[in-house]
């Protein structure tokens, strides 16, 4: 499983028509990437998976005025990490920053595991990458919850429901203890813009040794574990584009 992620850097609000073509048997898909300015473009999210395809062609027009960035992410890439944090996240409890452009990855030891996301920001976005799924984490959930189009799929696989599963949470702090060591790679890759991860964090911890994960004193705990106004709702659905 691959993921592009298509950041709108233009320096005015410019939002930017991106044409994708993950195989030559289908016209291309044209992806709107929304304009924004200040460093606080949230990452398009454009999956698909090896089994089905071997390119992933993402391209303006060529009298586009808007300038991406653009990062493939697997468990395996990118394999030239320059411009990004790529970092092993160990199982240690620690709490480490999420912010912008910052990868972790980690085999998680043999047993069971747990990954802890904390964020006082509404809509922190996040990706928790395996080698054959996904899941798009978003703590703080509004009432909109992702926005049209910022999540899509191309290809049968990756247009499978259980393929790439929103995971949506309305407090400020994730955790899921059910990391089961396999011998295989994990990846996560924060997703959000500059402001809204910068007060993000993470850590994850093998269950053999259970301790607090998270540590928080003063005003910054009562924001952190605070519920958040968002209710629950159903998923609102990927674009797919099979």
């Amino acid at each position: 499983m691959y993921v592009a992620l298509v950041y709108n850097s233009s320096q005015h609000d410019q939002t930017a028509d991106l044409n994708v073509v993950w195989t030559n048997r289908k016209p291309p898909v044209t992806v709107t990437i929304p304009g924004t300015t200040g460093d606080a473009s949230m990452a398009t999210m454009l999956f698909v998976s090896g089994t089905d395809t071997d390119f992933f062609s993402l391209s303006l027009g060529a009298f586009s005025a808007a300038t991406l960035e653009i990062l493939l992410v697997s468990v395996s890439m990118p394999a030239n990490a320059s411009g990004i944090t790529n970092t092993a996240l160990d199982a240690d409890g620690k709490v480490y920053p999420f912010p912008k452009f910052t990868r972790y990855h980690a085999v998680p030891p043999q047993g069971w595991s747990s990954i802890s996301m904390a964020s006082a920001t509404h809509q922190f976005i996040s990706i928790q990458m395996h080698k054959q799924r996904a899941k798009v984490i978003v703590l703080n959930k509004s009432v909109t919850g992702l926005h049209a189009g910022q999540v899509q799929t191309f290809g049968p696989t990756a247009s499978k429901d259980t393929v790439v599963q929103p995971v949506f949470v309305c407090q400020q702090h994730y955790e899921n203890n059910q990391i089961k060591g396999t011998g295989q790679s994990i990846v996560w890759m924060c997703t959000d813009s500059v402001p809204n991860a910068r007060d993000a964090k993470i850590a994850l911890q093998s269950l053999s040794t259970a301790r607090a994960l998270f540590s928080i004193t003063g005003s910054y705990a009562s924001r952190l574990l605070a519920r958040s106004s968002c209710t629950q709702t159903d998923p609102p659905p990927i674009t797919r584009n099979p």
